[in-house]
């Protein structure tokens, strides 16, 4: 899932970033798409059978 250069631009002045240059974009685009191809990976994880940290509690005091 790419995103267009004039996307990024209106996102980073949305969220009041710094002002970059096309050839900035250019440089940080390819990264920015690879974390994105990995992000779709992980969407695709089956993670039904995985309990949930969140339900899972330390024992306090110390002793087991």
């Amino acid at each position: 899932m790419a995103i267009e250069k004039e996307t990024l631009k209106a996102m980073i002045r949305d969220f009041h970033g710094f002002d970059i240059s096309d050839e900035e974009l250019d440089l940080v685009k390819p990264a920015l798409d690879n974390y994105l191809a990995q992000v779709e990976k992980l969407r695709e994880l089956d993670l039904s059978s995985v309990m949930s940290s969140r339900l899972l509690r330390a024992k306090e005091g110390g002793e087991l």
